[in-house]
């Protein structure tokens, strides 16, 4: 038989020309070959609706060297990425690198060491003969030590018995070329590839040559085209193989009426000189945007102009390069109501299955965190009631726990007595001896915990999965796939499946297929998956310099120069790599061929930055075909324009921005005060308020509302301040308890202060042993610097008053002492006191609240609604019998450590002048603060709640903003 090679530019009909003659080879079960599995799909259903159901086979040249290969007999699969990576790994190990040592121990050193690996697989070229080129050739100066690496990744192969992708192929050929009555004389049919690879071009040869089938192959090419100058190579290198050249001329009946003037004239004149310019007629339109998500938005809005106008989503393709983009460009058409197809490869360890199984796998092993158990137990499906994990992370962050063994502990107790509580456990004690015991039982574990995990919501159910549930399946497959791949290395070398560790890294690079290239939505795609396939309207997107077209980039070991020179020496041939331009020019050729009615050009003219971009020079090619029209009706979207104009709005929700920001609407009222009647009796009927309670009332009502009412649960761990505050009170408490243990009086003096830091030293002792780690010890170095200076500077200025009440609480349930009724029984008051120094003879007392770096001053408690040490003052005197003279905010560290607050002025210390007053003026102030107190509760009882950002925080601003949305509220009025 012979080769039938059809030849000819974009929509001359050659796929009518080769399925025309598929269908006549259709009783001796032809192959037809397309690039992609999409292209599979699409094929398959063109051919059933034409009526051809029995007899075709539509598949990817991958599966069709598996054809071969059965047929000639060959026994055995080639190793996967996964089995291959680890192959390609270890003879890098193996080859003892010097030169390139720093770089072998860089992340990506591998996967480009296995590019060169395969692409010398695909030359058919020896080790021997690799060696022998560079050694004569001379200019690398590594080159030995990358023949080596070649050698022995060769070596590997040879001792495993498998092969790679590449080498299975040419095995296959090799095979079927020494039986090649094996093949059958099967027809095989190849159509929308650009170009051929050289595996590629020998199954070609092989199959026309030796096993004498029928082939035909399909290229776009012509004579003199600058836009299909990248295929002419290897037309060259075919037609002597052909029996039969088809060379099909230029059509245009493909195109719509309207559109047929200025696409047809696109696709003669795209990068050809004298093209001469025609109106592009809406057929050719331009889109320019400033930011990515701009540009998704005029793509989104154009396609829904064309839903409107008729156009099924399934007749329009979006092309966009690479995976980032093409997600922002789905979930923007998804936002905007357009049905999406959307298939892509990502990282199984991206996937929520794969990530869920991959933290179980983690957390399971030393150094497990808690982290990874709660990714693991919120993987969907996993927990039949997700909130219990929920619930568990609230305890973990609140608590700061860092390991999965100790979460895991959390867990049971949580959940004990119930059936499920020990299973996480088990489940991570069952995994960690899979691991101890190797990497083929490790892998089963994760298999099985993967295909439990997502097959848990459909069991008995036989129900058609949704989207996002084919999603876990597939990875569930592809995590089998992977197992199986490595348990086979691991079965021949154990060596070779690497640590957990490394297996489980490896396991997180397999690509997984996500969502489906199925009808009824906009194909979102990379522009190589439609060159066999039309479409009513196509966009192209992301033209920029760059880009599209792509920059060459050298190969990592042997650039294109090298190349060159190695070839000159040895006669060894290695394809160049940074020659991108032909290439790119026959794939931008291809995607602007492809519409049949309308076609769009989109490019950024900024980034999100606001930088500057340089549009794609094949922009220009374009333009230069066309009038003015086509430049000046472009579509723009700059990145200053945040919303939409009305009247341009694709989407009643983008029209809602739009009026709200035409209208410059304000933001909405603040927080109202509670108005129901269960409310407001709730409020009515409180009695009893916590002093700070009431400070912070006075200070805002929004944040009370929020901190003492509803109280929401806190996920969050306290913040460093609040935890060193707190450590802070219980060591001070402990010392001075401890100095009046040891002397019998915890005054602070200079004479007691060396028996004080003595003992601040045995509680700190103590807190070390019991806290471990690096963090805590540093916290509390910091600490104990901090109060041996505060300790200093009581001893040297201090009242030297007898500290008689460490952390002093009241009116609370089981206290000594009851509330402090400040208006009756009406309104008490409760609270907890840091410390009250007394003089045993007078029984004067001062009132101290411990605080981090600062304090407020006491001239201003009530018109700073500062309550709290003035109630905890008024308590003392009521429930203590003592006198108070002095009220005071004591700061524990920071360059100021003087007191602030009010103190009598014939108390001996060292304080802030303005903060000494009279017996008379402390009084005042005191029962200022009362009557602040008595109003406060007032306006809380009766709902009178107002958001006051300026002093909801102490140091000013809103603690809340996204509850009272009041920045710029006014402070509530003075209760009665």
């Amino acid at each position: 038989m012979t080769l039938t090679l059809v030849t000819g530019p974009a929509n001359a009909a050659k796929a009518g020309a080769v399925l025309e003659r598929f269908r006549t080879a259709l009783p001796r079960e032809p192959l037809l070959v397309v690039p992609t599995l999409a292209d599979v799909e699409h094929y398959q259903r063109e051919l059933a609706a034409g009526g051809v159901v029995f007899g075709t086979n539509v598949l990817t040249f991958a599966r069709l060297v598996r054809e071969i290969a059965m047929a000639a007999g060959l026994s055995g699969r080639p190793l996967g990425r996964v089995a291959r990576d680890r192959v390609v790994r270890a003879a890098i190990a193996d080859a003892q690198l010097r030169r390139l040592a720093p770089s072998a121990a860089a992340p990506g050193f591998a996967a480009a060491a296995g590019a060169l690996l395969a692409e010398l697989q695909r030359s058919l070229v020896a080790p021997q003969r690799f060696t022998r080129a560079l050694r004569r050739w001379g200019g690398s100066p590594y080159g030995d030590e990358l023949a080596a690496l070649y050698a022995a990744y060769r070596r590997r192969l040879e001792a495993l018995g498998r092969m790679d992708a590449e080498g299975h192929a040419w095995d296959a050929l090799d095979a079927l070329r020494a039986d090649p009555a094996r093949w059958g004389g099967r027809p095989v049919f190849l159509y929308g590839f650009d170009d051929l690879t050289p595996v590629q071009l020998d199954v070609v040869e092989t199959l026309v040559r030796h096993a004498g089938a029928e082939v035909c192959v399909a290229l776009p090419y012509e004579p003199g085209r600058h836009a299909l100058a990248g295929s002419a190579a290897t037309v060259q290198l075919l037609a002597p193989l052909a029996g039969e050249v088809v060379a099909l001329s230029e059509r245009s009946e493909h195109y719509a009426r309207d559109s047929r003037s200025a696409l047809h004239h696109l696709e003669r004149g795209l990068f050809e000189p004298g093209g001469g310019r025609r109106s592009p007629n809406g057929a050719v339109r331009l889109l320019e945007a400033g930011g990515e998500r701009a540009e998704a938005e005029l793509v989104g809005a154009e396609v829904l102009e064309l839903m409107r106008e008729g156009v099924d989503p399934d007749d329009v393709a979006v092309l966009v390069r690479g995976s980032g983009p093409a997600a922002l460009f789905a979930q923007v058409l998804d936002a905007y109501g357009v049905p999406v197809a959307h298939s892509r490869r990502v990282r199984l360890g991206s996937t929520r299955l794969g990530a869920g199984l991959l933290a179980f796998a983690r957390a399971a092993l030393p150094g497990g965190s808690a982290a990874d158990l709660l990714t693991w137990l919120r993987t969907p499906g996993k927990l039949a009631a997700p909130e219990t994990a929920d619930a568990l992370e609230a305890v973990v962050r609140r608590g700061e726990v860092a390991s999965a063994r100790e979460a895991v502990g959390l867990w049971e107790r949580a959940t004990r007595g119930r059936a499920a509580g020990a299973a996480p456990a088990r489940q991570l004690d069952t995994l960690a001896a899979a691991a101890a015991e190797g990497a083929e039982a490790l892998l089963d574990a994760l298999v099985h915990e993967g295909d439990a995990i997502w097959a848990a919501p459909h069991r008995r159910r036989a129900e058609i999965l949704e989207p996002h549930h084919r999603d876990d399946a597939r990875t569930a497959a592809e995590l089998r796939m992977a197992a199986a791949d490595l348990r086979g290395l691991a079965a021949a070398d154990r060596e070779l499946a690497g640590s957990p560790a490394e297996l489980l890294e490896v396991l997180g690079e397999v690509l997984v297929r996500e969502g489906a290239e199925e009808p009824g939505g906009v194909l979102l795609v990379d522009p190589l998956a439609i060159r066999a396939r039309r479409f009513r309207a196509v966009f192209v997107c992301g033209l920029q310099d760059g880009e599209f077209p792509r920059r060459p980039v050298p190969e990592p070991f042997l650039d294109d120069d090298a190349r060159r020179a190695l070839a000159s020496a040895s006669g060894l041939r290695l394809a160049p790599h940074e020659d991108v331009l032909d290439r790119e020019r026959s794939l931008f050729y291809a995607c602007v061929s492809r519409p049949e009615e309308v076609l769009f050009l989109s490019w950024r003219s900024s980034d999100d930055e606001g930088d500057p971009l340089q549009p794609s020079p094949f922009v220009d090619d374009v333009r230069a075909l066309f009038t003015e029209e086509l430049w000046e009706g472009r579509g723009r979207r700059l990145l200053a324009e945040v919303t939409w104009p009305p009247r341009e709005a694709p989407t009643p929700l983008e029209l809602r921005r739009a009026q709200a920001a035409a209208q410059a609407q304000a933001d909405p009222p603040p927080l109202a005060g509670p108005g129901s009647a269960p409310v407001l009796a709730t409020l009515a009927a409180r009695r009893t308020e916590p002093a700070r309670a009431l400070e912070t009332f006075a200070a805002c009502g929004v944040r009370w509302l929020v901190e003492n009412l509803l109280r929401p649960a806190r996920a969050a761990p306290d913040s460093e301040p609040q935890r060193r505050g707190l450590l802070a009170h219980d060591v001070l408490r402990r010392t001075l308890g401890g100095l009046r243990e040891r002397i019998g009086s915890a005054r602070l003096t200079t004479a007691s202060l060396p028996e004080a830091l003595r003992e601040l030293d045995g509680v700190l002792a103590e807190l070390r042993r019991r806290a471990g780690g690096a963090r805590a010890g540093v916290a509390l170095r910091t600490l104990e610097a901090d109060l041996r200076r505060y300790l200093a500077h009581e001893a040297e200025h201090g009242a030297g008053l007898e500290p008689e009440w460490l952390e002093w609480s009241f009116g609370r349930e089981g206290d000594v002492h009851g509330a402090l009724a400040l208006a009756g029984p009406e309104l008490e008051v409760t609270g907890r006191v840091d410390r009250i120094d007394v003089d045993p003879a007078t029984r004067a007392a001062i009132v101290r609240d411990y605080k981090g770096s600062s304090a407020p001053p006491g001239r201003s408690w009530a018109a700073g609604q500062h309550l709290q040490v003035a109630l905890y003052a008024l308590a003392a005197r009521e429930l203590l019998g003592v006198q108070p003279v002095g009220g005071l905010y004591q700061p524990l560290w920071g360059r100021e450590l003087r007191p602030r607050g009010l103190v009598r002025d014939d108390v001996r210390g060292r304080y802030v002048a303005t903060d000494a007053v009279s017996e008379a003026e402390l009084e005042r102030a005191l029962q200022a603060a009362r009557e602040l107190a008595v109003a406060t509760a007032r306006d809380l009882r009766s709902g009178r709640v107002s958001a006051c950002p300026e002093r909801c925080r102490p140091q000013g601003g809103c603690a809340y903003p996204a509850i009272c949305r009041a920045e710029g509220a006014p402070p509530p009025e003075a209760g009665p």
